[in-house]
């Protein structure tokens, strides 16, 4: 059973101030803390933009982000975070980065072991790159800045009760 990324998004200027969040589709599925970047209108659609992963020139970044609970209780699917996916062709959200956000990721959202005090940047499959020094010239580039971890499990002799992660909030420095 795949386990897919866990994200947090309690310090993005989309979520204290007025700063946009925009509606999004991807044909292929995605985890919750994906970088991309919005293309054009997706087709039948007066608002929601084509969602790609990685990064283009003159495009802002974006971050998917999609709640993991619904109000459905008819549909008792399993929601816990480190089990959930964006589906392809479903509509989510998708919370424009600026300067100086913060946000938290589990260890699937970087393509190396995340370690506090190293940069981040996005590769071209919306993950993050992990690098000893700060990069210029990228779409952006960030500092994780602590490591904490999040829930807690009791375990049995029968079984294991409830989960945790660890989650590294990453501070980000510059944008192109």
């Amino acid at each position: 059973m795949a386990v897919h990324t866990v994200c947090e998004t309690t310090n993005l200027r989309a979520t204290h101030y007025a700063a946009r969040i925009f509606d999004c589709v991807a044909d292929v599925d995605i985890d919750n803390g994906t970088f991309g970047y919005m293309d054009e209108l997706a087709e039948g659609f007066s608002h929601v933009y084509n969602f790609k992963a990685g990064t283009k020139e003159g495009k802002q970044v974006v971050m998917a982000h999609n709640p993991e609970w619904t109000e459905d209780t008819s549909n008792r699917l399993n929601q816990r975070k480190d089990k959930f996916f964006i589906p392809a062709g479903t509509v989510f959200r998708a919370f424009v980065i600026d300067e100086l956000d913060e946000f938290a990721l589990s260890p699937e959202g970087f393509n190396a072991e995340p370690v506090v005090d190293k940069f981040v940047t996005i590769n071209a499959n919306g993950k993050l790159d992990v690098a000893d020094s700060a990069s210029e010239g990228v779409a952006m580039c960030g500092k994780i800045m602590r490591k904490r971890q999040v829930g807690s499990t009791l375990v049995t002799g029968v079984r294991t009760y409830g989960y945790s992660r660890m989650m590294y909030t990453v501070k980000v420095d510059s944008l192109a």
